[in-house]
């Protein structure tokens, strides 16, 4: 350390006295010298500076005195240790932190570099990248050099091969260490330490610059070295190669040949030849040339270029004498030939470019998400989240709509304030909002784009494309082979902007999902603010400015989820959008405070996931979980001609709980007097995302089936139906967005004699079915796909009705169907909804034919119960829905069914239905929903069908 300062005094003299100077132009192969130098290069000499961790403070105080221009000129290499540390990791990164702000205070440098003693590969490949991406997004170093005595080999294995720029060597290293990068990176560069064992000084320099380094810095030499060095670097401005075919006679004051090695590099723009020959210290001597290719030959030393006039040409050769001496020094000689102007010469571009590796891709996103973190402000802004969940695949759905304000500081907190709540687009009203289930996949704590210890995500470049304005880099990730099973993952893809590194959008599929959340499919996009004035950038504007003076921010997160519920498969799209940010605003903590203490509800960004806050002692603090159970209260009127008594009064209670009992088990029991509904499912049964679970399902009022023979109703065929049944189902998701079920139920049908029943007719035999069946269901991008079978048995079949037309094979039947549907979702709450099913089945008679009533298996608004019934059916339904003045939600239906059935008569039978539906939050924090649909079209029936629900939240 006593010889480095003495060297960085020594250094403030010759940088004042090269002030006035013009600037040199940098050189292609520099020569420069260690630190621990008793003479000092001046300014524009390259520096290596090598640490120890322990030296740092003292280094830095001694920097500090140097002229900043200098330090861009200098290598620094830091060695630490981790030994002792309880946890190696978090003592690497540490130091590697602190390492970085002791490089931000004292430079930048031209190239940074710190290693590990004795570290584990893996490790020691971590540090390199924590350290290359924080310094390159920071700016405190241009290149980032590994030092001497790191594996190189184990760092290329564990992905550290694009963090570093430049390999630290030995002098007697680099041809091998040359050898080594030309099969594995021929892009790296080397930087190399040599003695200055040779009587010039410049020669042991130069022989490594000729094997390949493209910086060697000389050891301990002679104090007048660095001003010989210095005029060398000068001299080899330009485009300079070794000439490795070159041969250079040497002969002594005599003019007798000697062995002396000579080095030569010639400069591509004008073949001029610089000559670094070995030296003598001993005596004289003479370089022979071509006087017929050489000409003006001048001597490169301390003292700058000058011709040298002990020169002359004898005999066809360029003599060129040297005098004893024991300073670096080089020769330069131009070319002496003449250009014929007559003579084409031949030239040779190069018609492409190095394509860029997606590894530097990565690097350099890296770097500047580091400078991004190191920028984040604290801000505001306004978020709404809109949650949508389909029913029926596509027909009819649910929106909730949460709007607030979102607080964000660089700390990592982040809270959002849930003030405006909507339900299908209606204002909530009254109160609170109610505390709604926070369903979600366990957080992914191994991001892709991040630094990893080990099993690193995998990149793969698929193209250059244009995004919102930006040219882009597509990149798709995945995770490594190796990665084990149960940890959570993403693949995907991310689009980073060519110009300044940034990430534009990305696009990721959660991975090794536990727990309710069967698929979680992600899309973030970000949106840019000048740093300067807190504006909104356009793609053009970004482009024109430099990377550092803009700020990225999250502008939209939308996703889709696909969560098993009562043993179901319930697609949940979810679309988060920031708007009005308020960026380092003054009022922050004002404003922060008083929605603290407001009433609305809030939730925090955990290490968890999203969690509730409270008040407790008048601060917002995070809830320990959150009410898993709800419970409703339910009234209203359903209206239909087809029911035993066409206006049912309704009313009853729904109670869900997503986890009973403490057990995980979610349950959901419907009570509405005459109907019970009730289901309990485990999502997770041992962990292994298998959900098994019972549904049941009664009604106390019997259905009228009614009988039609070739498109006339027969009411003295009728038959009153009450069905009640038990199902068990297991479920598994598969390919990330699908789901098979398989079920086992057992039902009972007891029938009976309408009221105009002849009394001649036969009425069926009350009877159980066993249906064991299958389901599975796809969802992607908004479209569900499904398809199900199931194998229907009666345990008693015997005839009835018109004996003749008893088939005692129909005491087993089938059904099978699929459907496809999707939402499309627009602005101010409009949504169009599209689905379309086929159904199908062999030996189906009355009782197990579809049914499109309001309780049947597809519904045709204004079908009475029981009155229409179809062997084959294909059915289409179309919604729109918009909401007027956030009030009332109104929402008008069509739908469509071609039906096949023999005995109805029916050949391709259309049957169409309009309906319309509205909904309101009436009084007491009440949901109010009303349905109407009536038949229209050649097979329209008469009257309509209609309910009217109350829902209140408790």
């Amino acid at each position: 350390m006593r010889k480095f300062a003495l060297a960085v005094l020594l250094l403030q003299v010759l940088v004042l006295n090269a002030a006035a100077a013009e600037p040199p132009k940098d050189c292609t192969l520099c020569a420069g010298v260690v630190a621990d130098v008793t003479a000092v290069p001046p300014a524009a000499l390259p520096l290596l500076v090598e640490l120890q961790e322990d030296q740092l403070s003292t280094a830095g105080t001694l920097l500090d005195s140097v002229a900043p221009e200098t330090r861009k000129r200098m290598t620094v290499v830091i060695d630490y240790s981790v030994a002792g540390a309880a946890d190696p990791l978090i003592a690497a990164e540490e130091k590697t932190k602190q390492i970085i702000e002791w490089a931000r205070l004292h430079g930048p440098f031209e190239a940074l570099g710190a290693g590990i003693v004795n570290a584990e590969p893996t490790l020691a490949a971590y540090a390199i990248k924590r350290l290359a991406v924080t310094a390159q997004g920071l700016g405190v170093a241009s290149r980032i050099v590994l030092p001497r005595g790191q594996n190189a080999a184990a760092l290329f294995e564990n992905g550290a091969q694009a963090y570093f720029d430049v390999l630290l060597v030995d002098g007697k290293d680099v041809e091998s260490t040359m050898v080594w990068l030309a099969e594995r990176d021929p892009s790296k560069k080397l930087y190399a330490t040599v003695a200055a064992e040779s009587p010039n000084a410049l020669y042991d320099a130069a022989r490594a610059l000729a094997s390949g380094a493209t910086r060697a810095f000389a050891v301990a030499p002679a104090p007048a070295v660095a001003e010989g060095f210095a005029q060398f670097n000068r001299a080899m401005a330009g485009d300079w190669a070794f000439d490795s075919t070159a041969k250079t006679t040497v002969l002594d004051a005599k003019g007798t040949a000697m062995t002396m090695p000579v080095l030569s590099f010639v400069r591509g723009e004008d073949l001029r030849t610089l000559l670094v020959p070995r030296g003598d210290a001993a005596g004289a001597m003479i370089l022979s040339l071509p006087d017929d290719q050489y000409k003006q030959p001048r001597r490169v030393d301390a003292a700058g270029e000058k011709v040298i006039t002990d020169s002359a040409s004898r005999n066809g050769r360029l003599l060129v004498g040297n005098p004893v001496t024991q300073q670096p020094f080089a020769v330069i000689v131009d070319r002496a030939e003449k250009l014929d102007t007559n003579v084409t010469k031949e030239t040779i571009s190069v018609a492409t470019q190095r394509g860029i590796a997606v590894e530097e891709i990565i690097r350099n996103h890296q770097a500047y998400d580091a400078f991004q973190e190191s920028i984040q402000p604290r801000y505001i802004a306004k978020n709404t989240t809109k949650l949508r969940f389909d029913i029926g695949g596509g027909a009819e759905a649910l929106e909730a709509a949460i709007a607030g304000d979102y607080f964000s500081d660089p700390t990592g907190r982040a809270d959002w304030v849930w003030q405006d709540f909507f339900i299908n687009g209606v204002r909530w009203k009254y109160g609170k909002i109610p505390e709604l289930p926070l369903i979600q996949p366990e957080k992914v704590t191994q991001l892709p784009l991040d630094i990893h210890l080990t099993n690193e995500y995998r990149y793969e470049l698929v193209r250059e494309t244009d995004v919102e304005g930006y040219h882009t880099y597509e990149v798709r990730f995945e995770p490594p082979r190796n990665a084990p099973e149960g940890l959570p993952l993403y693949r995907g893809t991310v689009w980073i902007d060519a110009h300044s590194w940034a990430r534009i959008r990305i696009s990721m599929i959660q991975l090794n999902l536990t727990g309710e959340v069967l698929s979680n499919e992600e899309r973030m996009d970000f949106i840019p603010f000048a740093r300067d004035t807190n504006a909104v950038l356009t793609a053009a504007e970004v482009g024109k400015r430099d990377a550092k003076s803009v700020l990225w921010l999250p502008l939209s997160v939308t996703a889709q989820q696909v969560v098993s519920a009562a043993g179901r498969a319930s697609v949940v799209q979810r679309a988060t959008t920031f708007e009005n940010f308020r960026i380092n605003p003054t009022e922050y903590e004002t404003l922060l405070t008083q929605a603290s203490a407001s009433d609305a509800r809030m939730v925090r960004e955990t290490k968890a996931g999203l969690r509730y806050l409270e008040k407790r002692n008048g601060e917002r603090v995070v809830k320990e979980g959150f009410d898993t159970s709800q419970i409703f209260a339910l009234g209203g009127v359903h209206h239909d001609g087809g029911l035993e008594y066409p206006v049912v009064p309704l009313g009853g209670v729904d109670y869900f709980n997503f986890n009973l009992f403490g057990k995980g088990i979610q349950t959901n029991v419907f009570f509405a007097g005459v109907v019970l509904a009730a289901n309990a499912t485990h999502p997770n049964v041992a962990n292994t995302r298998t959900n098994v679970g019972l549904d049941f399902f009664g009604i106390a009022v019997p259905t009228e089936n009614t009988a039609y023979r070739n498109g006339i109703e027969r009411p003295e065929e009728g038959i009153k139906s009450r069905p009640m049944g038990l199902f068990a189902r297991v479920g598994h998701p598969f390919l990330q967005f699908g789901k098979i079920d398989l079920s086992l139920g057992a039902s009972h049908l007891t029938y009976s004699s309408g009221e105009d029943t002849a009394d001649d007719f036969v009425v069926p035999t009350s009877t159980f079915v066993i249906t064991p069946g299958i389901e599975l269901r796809y969802t992607r991008r908004g479209w569900s796909f499904s398809g199900s079978y199931d194998y229907n048995r009666r345990t008693t079949w015997e005839p009835w009705g018109n004996v003749a037309e008893f088939d005692p094979e129909q005491k087993t039947y089938t059904h099978f169907g699929m459907s496809v549907g999707k939402s499309f979702y627009l602005p101010k709450f409009q949504r169009i909804g599209v689905d379309v099913s086929y159904l199908d089945g062999q030996r189906l008679d009355r009782f197990s034919k579809y049914e499109l009533g309001f309780f049947g298996a597809q519904r045709v608004h204004g079908v009475r119960s029981g009155s229409v019934r179809a062997e084959q059916a294909l059915i289409g339904h179309l919604s729109y829905g918009f909401v007027f003045s956030e009030q009332i939600r109104l929402e008008a239906f069509y739908d469509h069914a071609v039906l096949d059935d023999v005995t109805s008569g029916y050949r391709r039978a259309p049957f169409q239905g309009l309906g319309i539906a509205g909904q309101m939050v009436g009084p007491y924090a009440t949901l109010v929903r009303l349905d109407i649909g009536k038949t229209i079209g050649r097979n329209a029936q008469d009257g309509f069908v209609a309910n009217v629900v109350f829902l209140k939240l408790f």
